[in-house]
C-alpha cells in the first residue's frame, strides 16, 4: 500500500507516464502529425516573449501559433482576435492536440490571447507575465475565468 508523500510521488509519476504515452485521455491518441506538432511546440519552449514577434528568438502568443502552424502549411494571421475566426469551433470537452484556445486577458471585450491545446487540460502559449513560452493548465482559475472559445484549425 502506498502511504505518505512517497506514495503520492509514485502515483504522480505513474499517471504522468500514462499521460505522456497517450493512455489517459481519449484525445491524446498519437499520430505522426500530432507528434510533429508537439515536437515543433517543444522547439519553442523557453523562447522569450516579444510583443509582435514570431520567431524562435522572440514571439508573442499569436506569433507563436502562427509560426507553429506555418510548419504544417497553415497560414494564420498575426493576432489572437483574427485567429479566433479561423477553423471550426470546438467545445472544451472535445479539445484535441493542436486546437487553438482563446482568452480575454485584458480589460476589454476583445479576445487577446491564444494558446495551443496539448492534452489533459494543458496548453502551450507565450506568457507575457512569465516572459517565455510555457505550458499551463487551462483549468487554473485565472484561465478558466477568461476562456472564450476554441477552434480546430487542422484535424490530425
Amino acid at each position: 500500500m502506498l502511504k505518505g508523500r512517497g506514495g503520492l510521488l509514485v502515483l504522480f509519476l505513474a499517471f504522468s507516464t500514462l499521460m505522456l504515452s497517450g493512455c489517459v485521455s481519449r484525445y491524446t491518441t498519437r499520430t505522426p502529425q500530432r507528434d510533429a506538432l508537439v515536437e515543433e511546440i517543444h522547439r519553442f519552449k523557453g523562447t522569450p516573449y516579444l510583443y509582435g514577434g514570431s520567431t524562435p528568438r522572440g514571439t508573442d502568443c499569436s506569433g507563436f501559433t502562427m509560426t507553429v502552424f506555418k510548419q504544417f502549411g497553415v497560414n494564420l494571421p498575426h493576432g489572437a482576435t483574427s485567429q479566433s475566426k479561423m477553423g471550426k469551433p470546438v467545445s472544451r470537452s472535445e479539445l484535441k492536440i493542436g486546437d487553438l484556445v482563446f482568452f480575454k486577458t485584458g480589460g476589454g471585450n476583445q479576445i487577446n490571447h491564444v494558446g495551443i491545446y496539448l492534452w489533459d487540460g494543458k496548453m502551450a502559449h507565450a506568457s507575457s507575465k512569465r516572459g517565455v513560452i510555457v505550458v499551463t493548465w487551462i483549468g487554473d482559475p485565472y484561465w478558466e475565468k477568461r476562456f472564450v472559445t476554441a477552434r480546430r484549425i487542422i484535424d490530425f
